[in-house]
C-alpha cells in the first residue's frame, strides 16, 4: 500500500528531515508526532488526495477509503479460500464469492480508533497487513456466520431454491455484522453485503440429482406414450363396434398408409400388385 516517493521529493525530505505522506484519492491518512524527544501522539488526519509534509520523526499512515471486498473465491489475489459449511440434512456445501463492505478512512475519529486498536497490530496500512487483518476480523466472522446460517437449510433449498438462498444470505449478513462488531469492538466495517455463487453440494450429490431428474423425464415420456397407445386402442374398439373387427383393421391400415386407395371408373380393367 506504501508508494515510492519521487526522487526530488525524497531529496527534499532528506535535507529538511521532514516526513512526507502522500494520500491517494481512494485513501485516508493519519499522522502522529513521533519526534526523538517526545512521546508518540496523534497529530492529524489527512483527507483523500492530499500531501502532508510533517516535522522530523513524524509518522504518516495511509488506509483504503470507500468500498472494499473480502474475496473468498480462492483465486491468486483473493483474501480467502472457498468456505465449506454443513447443511441441516448433513451435506457439505461449498460457498464461493465475496463480501463487500465500506471502510471510512475519511472519518478521522473512526480512523484514529481503528489505527490504534487494530491497524498498528497488523500493520494494516501495508498491503500484506491489510490482508492479514481482513482474514482475521472479516474472514473468521464470515465463516462463523456461514456455519450457523447454513445449518438452518437443507442442501436442496440452498442449491435450487432462489427464495431460500436469499433468506440464507440475509441471515449471514445479519450474523456477520454482529460477529465483526463483537470482534473489532467498533463499527469500522459498514454496509456488508454478500455476493455468492450458487452453493455447491458434493459432486456425487449433484450427479445423483441430475440422474433423478433424467429418470423423471424418461418416466414422463413413457407415461405420455402409454396414454397415446391407450387412446388409440379405445378408438379402435369403437371402430370395431361400427365396422366389425376386419373393417376396423382395414380402416387403420388405410389411415397408416399401409393400403392405398385408387379411384377406378366403373367398367375399367384393374390390375392389383400387392405391396411387398
Amino acid at each position: 500500500m506504501k508508494r515510492t516517493l519521487p526522487g526530488v521529493l525524497l531529496a527534499a525530505a532528506a535535507l529538511t528531515g521532514c516526513s512526507v505522506t502522500n494520500v491517494e484519492p481512494d485513501e485516508g491518512g493519519i499522522v502522529y508526532d513521533a519526534g526523538m524527544f517526545s512521546s508518540t501522539t496523534f497529530q492529524e488526519c489527512l483527507k483523500p488526495s492530499t500531501r502532508d509534509v510533517s516535522g522530523p520523526g513524524d509518522e504518516g499512515y495511509r488506509y483504503p477509503n470507500g468500498q472494499r471486498t473480502y474475496d473468498f473465491t480462492g483465486r491468486a489475489e483473493s483474501e480467502g479460500k472457498p468456505i465449506t459449511s454443513v447443511s441441516r440434512d448433513g451435506q457439505i456445501m461449498t460457498m464461493i464469492g465475496g463480501l463487500t463492505f465500506y471502510f471510512s478512512a475519511d472519518d478521522c475519529k473512526k480512523l484514529q480508533s481503528f489505527h490504534e486498536n487494530i491497524g498498528k497490530k497488523y500493520a494494516a496500512y501495508e498491503s500484506d497487513g491489510w490482508t492479514r487483518m481482513l482474514q482475521f476480523y472479516i474472514g473468521n466472522s464470515v465463516e462463523r456466520a456461514m456455519d450457523e446460517a447454513t445449518l438452518k437449510y437443507n442442501w436442496r433449498e440452498l442449491y435450487s431454491d432462489p427464495a431460500k438462498k436469499a433468506l440464507w444470505e440475509q441471515d449471514m449478513s445479519k450474523l456477520t455484522n454482529q460477529y465483526v462488531s463483537n470482534l473489532t469492538q467498533g463499527e469500522y466495517f459498514e454496509r456488508l453485503q454478500f455476493i455468492i455463487r450458487q452453493p455447491e453440494p458434493p459432486k456425487s450429490i449433484v450427479d445423483a440429482q441430475t440422474e433423478t431428474q433424467a429418470a423423471q423425464e424418461r418416466q414422463k415420456a413413457q407415461e405420455a406414450e402409454n396414454t397415446r397407445a391407450l387412446t388409440e386402442l379405445k378408438s379402435l374398439e369403437k371402430l370395431a363396434k361400427v365396422l366389425g373387427p376386419q373393417g376396423a383393421i382395414l380402416y387403420k391400415a388405410i389411415q397408416d398408409g399401409k393400403i392405398s386407395i385408387v379411384p377406378v371408373p366403373t367398367g375399367s380393367a384393374v390390375n392389383v400388385t400387392p405391396k411387398q
